[in-house]
């Protein structure tokens, strides 16, 4: 339970780089939505309000996260995975948003489970693979990849193909650190380049997800369909210069040239109006955040503890990569958002949730002698 001598312990630099990224994303979402709200000083704060909510719920998570004996986990997994299977159910019942199934819709309020999914699946990942001696024959590392199969199973049925990536990324890197062989993992990278290769030939791949494939490698193909979004992008990221144009001075954010910039595309806003000085400190923040879950990695008093915060350093750390590398027009277009920068109430619950976990593991690294 919780306990103000572990809270002591707590890693306030991780924290304190959480929260100015939150900053900085509450920010940058106003610059991107207050110009095309209408007039209303309402309107134009709907969306900064709706994401503090989202803040306020995602520190209660946190705390709590932070306070539960990450050890717990190992008899807690199984309801965990069965949760995160039961919404990824569900939300195929909902009615499609752009032609796809990724949100339970609650009102005003939109639920991603297939970000939840990604926290539940590394945790389970995590617990199977910590309670086995070793993991250094093929049959144990095929038996906790079997895991992830009905959740990406579910997933790709909305349809996805990205985060389906990020979570056998992200298997990939705990199974490194739970001692799998190289050779055993090469040979499931093989198969799944197999396989995907298989998809594309015989039609299982949606047309509209190879236009994105194809418009990434060459965007003038489609300069007002699917390249009008990179090349936008681009434009904004280069409109910044060094020094940026200035905190609501940008062209492409105030014109809303981007079209979804307040989500996935944030980081365009903070380099066009903040230039390369505002993009590195974004950079830095999440290179200290991701430092500080390196440490938790070495310093963790067990593998539970070791296999969660390498878990949990890999989601994190992929999903700033390829959103970062989309925005440059260094990755394909996918609906990836940036952790605790953009718009969005899944993301920010998954990833203060991730956080939790991380500082749990940090705050527990050692005996407290009471």
């Amino acid at each position: 339970m919780f306990s103000s001598r572990y809270f002591r312990r707590a890693d306030f630099v991780l924290l304190g780089a959480a929260l100015a990224l939150v900053a900085i994303g509450c920010l940058m979402i106003f610059s991107c939505t207050r110009t095309g709200l209408g007039g209303s000083t309402t309107a134009q704060w709907a969306q900064v309000k709706m994401q503090l909510i989202w803040v306020a719920l995602g520190l209660i998570v946190l705390l709590v996260t932070m306070g539960f004996d990450y050890t717990r986990l190992t008899s807690l997994h199984l309801p965990l995975y069965a949760g995160a299977l039961l919404l990824l159910a569900v939300v195929l019942l909902m009615p499609a948003v752009r032609g796809v199934h990724r949100w339970i819709i609650l009102g005003p309020l939109r639920l991603q489970p297939s970000e939840l999914a990604q926290i539940a699946l590394l945790v389970t990942v995590a617990c199977v693979a910590s309670a086995r001696e070793q993991v250094h024959d093929f049959l144990a590392v095929s038996k906790t990849f079997l895991w992830l199969v009905p959740a990406i199973g579910l997933i790709l049925k909305q349809p996805d193909l990205g985060t389906p990536i990020v979570i056998l990324a992200t298997w990939f890197v705990v199974m490194l650190f739970a001692g799998a062989r190289w050779s055993h993992l090469g040979g499931y990278v093989a198969a799944l380049l197999l396989l995907f290769s298989a998809a594309w030939f015989s039609g299982a791949i949606k047309d509209y997800q190879k236009e994105r494939l194809l418009v990434f490698l060459h965007p003038e193909r489609d300069p007002m369909g699917d390249g009008y979004q990179p090349m936008n992008a681009l434009t904004a990221v280069g409109n910044g210069g060094f020094f940026g144009r200035g905190l609501f001075k940008g062209p492409q954010t105030g014109g809303n040239f981007v079209p979804d910039q307040h989500t996935d595309f944030i980081f365009t806003a903070v380099a066009e109006e903040f230039g390369f000085v505002g993009a590195m400190v974004v950079l830095v923040l999440f290179g200290v955040l991701l430092w500080r879950c390196t440490v938790a990695i070495i310093e963790a008093k067990d593998p539970l503890g070791r296999l969660i915060a390498a878990g949990v350093t890999a989601v994190i750390g992929l999903h700033v990569v390829v959103n970062i590398a989309m925005t440059v027009s260094l990755a394909p277009v996918k609906g990836m958002p940036l952790p605790l920068v953009s718009y969005g109430g899944s993301s920010m619950l998954a990833t203060m949730l991730a956080i939790g976990l991380v500082e749990n593991v940090y705050m527990r690294r050692h005996k407290i002698a009471f």
